[in-house]
């Protein structure tokens, strides 16, 4: 095998690390096709997903004049044409959700199924590691693209309102047929959340752990945070570092290195940000912080804002900070994780930026 995955005990990892996932060049072996052709078939259908997300634009102007103008009908029809084909193209964005959420179960399921340990698995197996990797590669990339746009919340919410409109008046639109109410609220419910496609990757890890009672959610739990010391090592050592061929490799990893982190988090009974986690935390926010912060803000953000409330003594408090927002979440870091109040500290976050998802949810209700 071409880069060989060694996984090391952290005394191991004290004296020099020693593995490599090759996360370019890594070829499905015959033992591999199967599950490889299935979750490539949603892959292949990714960076389209990103593009056309990245170049939403959305239906402000039309959905303004129609607001403002609420008896013009050519308005209110002008709004109406202008904002379907934009929710056809979000449903499809949420049909693309449920199927890399098969692809994600698919993927665990190769992964940690017996007879192999998870680090095993990822020694063997590394074109599935590497599909996992884009997985959750794109779920970062596309939430961040989601949270820096408010026309998705606004043309949805335009259309949501227009439905029920019409059913009052007893109007039946062409499109409803496309979009209606029960898809409508099955959709809300995603672009509600400030990271909709990380949460349904989330959800899909914790009912993956659930539903496989027979295995020990340590497998799941061991192949996320080798897979996060695996990027680690790679980030923060040169030798590793020069085998990338693309530059897009490093923010790749980081990526992640951060999703299986925040994976981690919410799979774990007591989460990635514990004393006894199986993931070095402050080496993982090192290797961030090391980086051009242009490239790491987000996924610094994003480690900060989606940690969940641990089980424990130090539960209520945890769950109160994330209430209160931002200020009571830094004292929960510092106060439970000192080495981290540096981390919260050095940058601090204006409220109304967008990558603070609570506090633009509530600016929003208002």
């Amino acid at each position: 095998m071409g880069n060989l995955l060694k996984v090391l005990t952290y005394n191991d990892l004290e004296q020099g690390p020693n593995f490599f996932l090759d996360f370019e060049h890594a070829q499905p072996t015959e033992a591999e096709t199967a599950v490889w052709n299935q979750v490539n078939a949603v892959l292949e259908e990714a960076q389209t997903i990103l593009a056309e997300l990245q170049s939403y634009t959305g239906a402000g102007l039309e959905i303004r004049e129609a607001i403002q103008n609420p008896n013009d009908l050519q308005l209110q029809e002008k709004a109406w044409n202008a904002v379907c084909p934009l929710v056809a193209k979000l449903k499809r964005f949420y049909e693309f959700s449920l199927r890399l959420e098969n692809a994600l179960r698919s993927l665990l399921e190769a992964l940690t199924s017996p007879p192999y340990a998870p680090t095993q698995h990822l020694e063997r197996e590394q074109a599935l590691a590497k599909q996992f990797a884009e997985i959750l590669h794109f779920t970062l990339s596309f939430d961040e693209f989601k949270m820096t746009n408010p026309a998705i919340q606004n043309d949805f919410s335009y259309y949501r309102r227009t439905l029920s409109r019409n059913r009052i008046n007893n109007l039946q639109l062409d499109a409803e047929s496309d979009v209606n109410n029960e898809m409508a609220n099955r959709m809300s419910l995603f672009y509600a959340e400030a990271t909709p496609m990380l949460k349904t990757l989330s959800n899909a890890t914790t009912k993956f752990v659930s539903e496989n009672k027979t295995l020990p959610i340590e497998d799941t739990t061991d192949c996320l945070s080798t897979m996060a010391c695996v990027c680690r090592v790679m980030l923060e050592t040169p030798e590793y570092r020069s085998r990338f061929t693309n530059t897009e490799t490093l923010l790749f990893c980081m990526r992640v290195m951060v999703g299986v982190i925040i994976l981690y988090d919410h799979v774990h009974p007591v989460g990635a940000f514990a004393k006894t986690s199986k993931i070095d935390m402050k080496g993982c926010i090192k290797v961030l912080k090391d980086q051009p912060s242009t490239s790491t803000e987000g996924l610094l953000n994003a480690l900060r804002y989606v940690q969940l409330c641990p089980p424990g003594p130090t539960a209520a408090f945890a769950c109160s900070a994330v209430r209160m927002g931002v200020g009571a979440k830094q004292e929960l870091w510092s106060h439970e994780l000192p080495f981290l109040s540096s981390f919260t500290a050095e940058k601090p976050q204006d409220s109304s930026s967008p990558s603070e998802p609570a506090q633009i949810a509530i600016e929003g209700r208002d």
